[in-house]
């Protein structure tokens, strides 16, 4: 299975340390579970992203994804959160049917040796992902709704 991070799309705020037990009992409006990999390979951007962390007393206001935890993402952030994952949908598109991406160095058995992962892709799954993350951002720019990001 791997990493994933998973995106919910709910009507109102949630109470962060009911989150993880609450989310499958709350109207859920959508929801996409983006690999970590992609994530990964997108994320220099993702940091774009005024987002808030309910993690954190007060909910402050920050940018990107909170990447092991939870990230909640309200109308302010919908036109770049629809812009920069239009753009890398857009980017996909020209892909063929199965491509790779550069992934994480990894070490062999000494600091001299090691390689980038190479990752294959499945372009139509993640251009199919990343458009549920652009519905989900049109629908959070008429606001009265909340985008929730659960990290790895």
């Amino acid at each position: 299975m791997g990493l994933e991070h998973k995106f919910y799309l709910v009507s109102e705020t949630i109470e962060i340390n009911e989150i993880w037990t609450l989310i499958e009992n709350i109207r859920v409006i959508d929801n996409v579970v983006i690999h970590d990999d992609i994530v990964h390979y997108i994320s220099d951007s993702l940091e774009w992203i005024p987002s808030k962390n309910p993690a954190k007393k007060g909910n402050p206001n920050g940018r990107g994804i909170n990447y092991y935890g939870v990230t909640l993402f309200d109308e302010q952030s919908s036109k770049l959160l629809k812009g920069i994952f239009t753009s890398w949908r857009d980017l996909f598109e020209n892909a063929p049917n199965t491509f790779e991406i550069t992934g994480n160095f990894v070490y062999g058995d000494n600091e001299q040796d090691g390689e980038y992962e190479r990752i294959n892709i499945n372009r139509d799954e993640v251009i199919n992902q990343l458009g549920k993350i652009i519905s989900m951002s049109e629908h959070l720019a008429k606001g009265n709704c909340y985008l929730y990001h659960l990290g790895i």
